[in-house]
């Protein structure tokens, strides 16, 4: 985004009424280029009313990403040791990240990104996040006893994140769908997917995504192919995106330093309190097959249980494996 175009939304974002002329003299440019700036960021799908004689106002306010505000909360109680970059616009943050770890060291770096316009969910599935009203955020880490260590990982990561929004006061109705997706009443919130590159024994890279909605307009609930729900649909409280950040960044930090000696057992155990699916008829597709059953939780490695009404479970690895409720 032109750095003029993001001096003018930080002037509109708390949805005051400001006059072009008065944006022009805060800002030091022509009614020429406030004129262009707001039209650059209409087309970031963000709302603004033309008020004629009067100025320019956003219909609904955002909050932009605040670096310092972050890394300020990040340090209060210790620091993380994180390094933070905040991104106006980009296709992906986990694949920023990837991208980066051929250049520089991306160990407790995090990445946020205003606008995520192509992010990448499981199975290659696309995963679009509004301009400036959710999260899109992905965090790089260093992991040294290698992949086979990491079993249940990201199934960690959802029953951390989903613990964390229930300790914010938001309804405890919030679940998980195996294995990543972040639910509520059948209703897609978020979900995470996890990248790891390097040795099974040996030193490998972690890159965690997780996206969240915060809000959604009707133009993005029609964008999206399938249900979907925002905080903002399922909260009367108004949503601190900083905040939110702040709580999700210190939970993946503890989750990872725990791991390595913690494991996945506790999760496993923990998983059963979120499990949106236990006890439901589902569809698993895997390769082309479709199995279907009853959803009787997780194993010990963090793959699906299934009740096909034989002697024992069918299990399923998260890989290439789709998940339904039963039509």
């Amino acid at each position: 985004m032109p750095k003029t175009s993001l001096l003018v939304l930080q002037m509109l974002a708390p949805g005051n009424l400001l006059s072009g002329e008065f944006i022009g003299n805060q800002l030091g440019i022509s009614r020429m280029s406030v004129s262009k700036a707001i039209k650059g960021l209409s087309k970031q799908r963000l709302e603004i009313t033309s008020v004629p004689g009067r100025g320019y106002r956003l219909q609904s306010p955002v909050q932009l990403l605040d670096k310092k505000i972050i890394r300020s909360a990040l340090c209060e109680n210790g620091s993380t040791g994180c390094q933070i970059e905040i991104l106006q616009e980009i296709d992906s943050t986990s694949d920023y990240l990837l991208e980066q770890s051929g250049k520089r060291n991306i160990n407790r770096h995090v990445c946020l990104a205003e606008c995520q316009c192509n992010g990448r969910g499981r199975r290659q599935r696309g995963w679009y996040a509004t301009a400036y009203r959710n999260i899109a955020l992905s965090m790089g880490w260093d992991f040294n006893d290698g992949m086979a260590g990491l079993t249940g990982l990201g199934i960690a990561a959802g029953v951390s994140i989903v613990s964390t929004l229930h300790k914010a006061g938001y309804d405890r109705e919030i679940g998980l769908k195996w294995p990543n997706d972040i639910v509520w009443n059948n209703r897609k919130l978020g979900g995470l997917l996890i990248d790891v590159r390097g040795e099974t024994d040996g030193p490998c890279l972690v890159v965690l995504g997780l996206g969240l909605n915060l809000a959604l307009s009707e133009e993005d609930q029609q964008t999206i192919d399938q249900p979907c729900v925002s905080l903002e649909q399922i909260s009367n409280d108004k949503i601190d995106r900083n905040a939110l950040v702040i709580g999700m960044i210190k939970t993946l930090v503890e989750l990872f330093e725990a791991y390595p000696s913690s494991g996945f057992e506790r999760f496993q155990q923990l998983w059963a309190g979120y499990d949106r699916l236990f006890g439901r008829e589902v569809r698993v597709i895997k390769g082309g097959t479709s199995f279907s059953g009853v959803a009787m939780g997780i194993d010990e490695t963090g793959a699906l249980l299934l009740d096909e009404g034989k002697e024992a479970f069918s299990k399923f690895l998260s890989g290439d494996v789709s998940l339904r409720l039963a039509q």
